[in-house]
């Protein structure tokens, strides 16, 4: 059974664990449900197996950004970068995010994060 959701409940689903964690935490793969939300912890892993800086994820609302995982540009090898030029939110951030609306599954909104996800290399 799809899980379907409501674009309002998605927002409060995408929180920004980033300031949620808990004090000291190491930043490591065994401890990133830590510090997102499980909407994003299937390409959070992904991105850190290959090596992939990321920097926030969640709903983007208050930034006025796609809800997803925001990403620092200035690390990525150049290959990488030119994946990453069409998701350019700043000068030195990406952002791998999906627009939602009433009828979006949970599961469309992880598949649509992962196939941009899967594009990029190891670095």
């Amino acid at each position: 059974m799809k899980t379907q959701f409501h674009k309002d409940t998605l927002a409060s689903e995408l929180v920004d664990y980033k300031s949620d964690n808990p004090s000291g935490l190491e930043f490591s793969k065994k401890n990133l449900h830590h510090f997102c939300s499980p909407l994003f912890l299937k390409a959070m892993y992904v991105l850190f197996d290959k090596n992939i800086q990321t920097i926030s994820c969640g709903s983007g609302k208050e930034r006025g950004i796609l809800p997803g995982i925001t990403c620092n540009f200035d690390t990525l090898t150049e290959e990488n970068k030119s994946i990453a030029k069409d998701l350019i939110i700043s000068e030195s951030q990406f952002r791998i995010g999906s627009p939602i609306d009433s009828n979006t599954t949970l599961e469309q909104f992880e598949k649509a994060l992962m196939e941009i996800v899967d594009k990029f290399k190891s670095q």
